[in-house]
C-alpha cells in the first residue's frame, strides 16, 4: 500500500483495509487540528489508488471494512469516486461497508443523487466532523460552516441512506462559551 504521511482513521475502523485514495484535507484551517498541517491536499493517481486495491484483493482477505483515507475522500468528483467504489466493489466483493471522513462542503457538491449512487456502490458511513453547535465556537476554530449548514449536510447525507457518525469536541469552546 502506498502511504504518504501519517494516516487517520476513526476508531471504529481500527480493523479496516485503510486505502489511501487522498492526501491532507481540502479544508485544513481548524485551529484545533494538526493531523494534515503541512501536508497539501490533493488526489492519489488512478494507478497508484488501483495497485493499493489489487494488493487489499491479495492481502486483506480477512477485513470486513474499507475506510478512504484521508481528510475528505468525499470531495473527489463524483465520476472519479464511483470508478474507485467499483473497483472496491470488484476486487474486494467480501466488504461489508466502506466508510468516509467528509466535511459539509464535500458533501455540499454531491447532489442528493450522487450520494445515493455512492450508497449504492458501497460507501455505508460518513464521519463528519461537527465539533460544536454553537456558531460562535465554529467561527473561532475555523470550521468553515456554520451549525444549520452542518445539520443540513448531515440531513442530505441521511436521506441517501448512508450511516452518519458526528464528532462533537466536549470543551473546544474552552471558558469562553
Amino acid at each position: 500500500m502506498d502511504y504518504q504521511g501519517n494516516i487517520f482513521r476513526p476508531p471504529s475502523e481500527a480493523n479496516s483495509i485503510l486505502l489511501q485514495v487522498t492526501t491532507g484535507c481540502s479544508h485544513n484551517k481548524c485551529t484545533f487540528c494538526g493531523m494534515y498541517k503541512g501536508v497539501r491536499f490533493s488526489i492519489k493517481p488512478d494507478e497508484i489508488i488501483t495497485a493499493d486495491i489489487d494488493f487489499a484483493a491479495t492481502h486483506c482477505t480477512r477485513q470486513k471494512r474499507l475506510f478512504l483515507c484521508d481528510g475528505d475522500a468525499l470531495i473527489i468528483p463524483q465520476q472519479r469516486l464511483v470508478s474507485i467504489l467499483e473497483q472496491i466493489r470488484e476486487k474486494l466483493p467480501w466488504l461489508e461497508r466502506i466508510g468516509v471522513y467528509a466535511n459539509t462542503k464535500g458533501i455540499m457538491r454531491k447532489t442528493s443523487q450522487e450520494l445515493e449512487e455512492l450508497k449504492e456502490r458501497g460507501l455505508g458511513i460518513a464521519y463528519l466532523g461537527l465539533e460544536s453547535g454553537d456558531d460562535v465556537t465554529l467561527a473561532a476554530i475555523r470550521k468553515g460552516a456554520d451549525s444549520d449548514r452542518f445539520v443540513k449536510m448531515g440531513r442530505k447525507i441521511r436521506a441517501a441512506g448512508i450511516k452518519l457518525s458526528i464528532t462533537v469536541l466536549l470543551g473546544i469552546a474552552q471558558k469562553t462559551r
